[in-house]
């Protein structure tokens, strides 16, 4: 098991390196420049002097690589520098906002697994034309239509007509955890809903597939009823594929988490990320794209690493 996770370490070390070369580059890459942003878009009427004199103190004058290098070797010290248009370094700027993207990413996915595997499971228990339909056409539906539709359809649907919760800001949960949870609720469920649909896509055909292994057999002739084989036999041996796509399934909470931010009005890293990029600042942007890009690879790896101990044949496989 030791040597399963030192490789999958080692991988992971691996693919967060060529992420960080990936990111870096890609930000020199996108239409757009920094400096003419912080000028008020136009260089027409500022001297070649000023101009140069701000892609060095940005630190764009340096060759590429040596910026790559620069930022790396900050991020080793903890130091993911400053932000290209305010006073404000990116540690800071990160502190203020990771509190609202941290409860919403973690309220979405307790929806969203509150809602996918009781339904799964129901499914599996309860085999019928009509609640099969049901719970396939959710997660067709819940995975087709854009994050961004479905949230304003539940601000006009709960918000507006109901007014059962409200629509936009974010309350410190610090200073008002129930007021928090309440501001929360209903961007949550926008992207749990999307959570629920993707893992009810893989649980489902699972469930499917291990009623008919070996041991169901067996478990239904000790006379265990159908409730009993499908919580107790079914569901752990079916969630193997589900804890495999977990990085996929966060993947898509992080990227449905920037468009829910900005429709919703909250203060959390998607809005910085998406006022980074109106902004063309490097700083922020590769700073916040790389933590995404982290999330996903550590996710990936704890997924790996717990499918590790739940089936020995991935132990057996990695040493030889």
């Amino acid at each position: 098991m030791f040597k399963y996770v030192i490789r999958r370490v080692i991988t992971s070390v691996a693919l967060l390196i060529l992420g960080s070369m990936l990111v870096f580059l890609l930000m020199r890459i996108i239409p757009g420049d920094p400096t003419i942003t912080k000028l008020g878009g136009s260089i027409k009427d500022v001297d070649a002097q000023t101009v140069e004199s701000i892609r060095s103190e940005l630190g764009l004058d340096k060759s590429i690589p040596q910026q790559y290098l620069d930022w790396v070797s900050g991020i080793l010290r903890g130091d993911f520098g400053a932000s290209y248009f305010s006073q404000f370094s990116v540690t800071s700027l990160i502190e203020q906002r990771y509190g609202a993207t941290l409860l919403l990413a973690f309220m979405a996915m307790v929806i969203g697994t509150l809602i996918a595997v009781p339904a799964s499971v129901a499914g599996a228990i309860w085999q019928n034309r009509i609640l099969g339909g049901v719970l396939s056409g959710f997660a067709a539906v819940g995975i087709a239509i854009p994050t961004f539709v479905i949230g304003i359809m539940l601000i006009i649907a709960l918000g507006a007509e109901l007014g059962l919760l409200p629509t936009q800001g974010y309350v410190s949960f610090r200073r008002d955890p129930f007021g928090s949870i309440e501001s929360t609720l209903l961007p949550a469920l926008t992207l749990g809903i999307g959570v629920a649909a993707a893992t009810m896509r893989i649980l489902r055909p699972s469930l499917v597939d291990v009623e008919h292994a070996p041991f169901v057999r067996t478990a239904k002739g000790k006379g265990l009823v159908r409730r009993q084989v499908v919580v107790r036999h079914e569901l752990p041996n079916a969630s193997i594929p589900a804890i495999t796509a977990a990085g996929i399934i966060m993947a898509h909470l992080v990227g449905g988490a920037v468009i829910v931010e900005y429709v919703f009005a909250r203060p959390g890293l998607g809005s910085l990320l998406v006022d980074s990029v109106y902004q063309r600042d490097y700083g922020v942007l590769q700073t916040l794209v790389l933590l995404a890009v982290a999330v996903f690879i550590v996710t990936s790896l704890v997924a790996d690493i717990v499918l590790g101990f739940v089936d020995p044949r991935l132990r057996t496989q990695a040493v030889t």
